[in-house]
């Protein structure tokens, strides 16, 4: 039953043998002409740290400017970016009565899968031009290292190093945060969120909004990489102004929340 489960959601296809042959019994106890459902599986997934490795999107997929990115990271050292493995992930974002971005917080839990990544490399987009990029501060298990900022295409990208490098199988738990020097402008509409450059176990992602600057209309997406269909679903504050989207085995995709602060004019 939950390899039918998790077949039926995308997340894995049934390729052990003993899940094959099943798939056989099935077809005879539904009646099925033989191979109708071995015949809707795609090619079997590629395993070990390699292929792990190349489904991982690079820094900046997903973004517009992908080169203009790849020339702000040339400076910084993404070594160890493939190796650490992306457990759960949880950010928080937070909006002032002016409806302006005051701060976001992240914490992140990770694993090396072998010996010696010592910094995890961020990057930051500027919602909308002349909002300004924010200054990256480091709260637990990391501190600031090199910075390199784009400020015509409005990224920033910075290097958060750990405080020894980790051994192979060690986990780290991290939070660092981005705080604005000064209020951003006020707009109609905003968004928050993610690029999952590779199957994240678990993404938590808030926005929490000021009680007198809630949104009119607030709802989650997911982009996915592969170009299959995206889903989007309609959140609701809670009773602190705060709305959250869950994202659980996904990626590579981008995730995130949208919402209007105006109450859109009927068609």
């Amino acid at each position: 039953m939950a390899t039918l489960s998790s077949w039926q959601l995308g997340r894995t296809q049934p390729e052990r043998p003993c899940s094959l042959a099943a798939l056989g019994n099935l077809e005879e106890v539904l009646r099925l002409p033989t191979g109708a459902l071995s015949g809707l599986l795609g090619r079997p997934r590629a395993r070990g740290r390699g292929s792990r490795e190349s489904r991982m999107l690079p820094i900046g997929a997903l973004k517009p400017g992908e080169e203009r990115v790849a020339a702000l990271l040339a400076g910084l050292n993404t070594s160890g970016d493939p190796h650490l493995i992306r457990i759960s992930q949880h950010d928080r974002y937070e909006y002032g009565a002016d409806r302006s971005q005051l701060r976001v917080w992240n914490r992140q839990v990770m694993r090396a899968d072998r010996d010696g990544p010592d910094r995890w490399v961020t990057l930051f987009y500027e919602d909308e031009p002349g909002c300004g990029l924010p200054r990256p501060r480091g709260l637990r298990n990391c501190r600031l290292g090199k910075t390199a900022v784009d400020e015509e295409s409005g990224v920033l990208a910075a290097e958060l190093l750990f405080s020894h490098p980790l051994r192979r199988g060690e986990t780290l738990i991290m939070e660092y945060e981005m705080v604005h020097r000064e209020p951003r402008p006020v707009g109609s509409w905003g968004s928050c969120g993610r690029t999952l450059r590779m199957t994240t176990r678990e993404y938590l992602l808030e926005a929490a909004f000021h009680p007198a600057a809630l949104p009119a209309i607030c709802e989650e997406f997911t982009e996915p990489a592969d170009g299959q269909p995206g889903t989007v679903r309609r959140l609701i504050p809670d009773s602190t102004g705060c709305v959250h989207a869950l994202a659980l085995d996904t990626g590579p995709a981008r995730f995130g929340v949208r919402w209007t602060w105006d109450v859109p004019e009927p068609s």
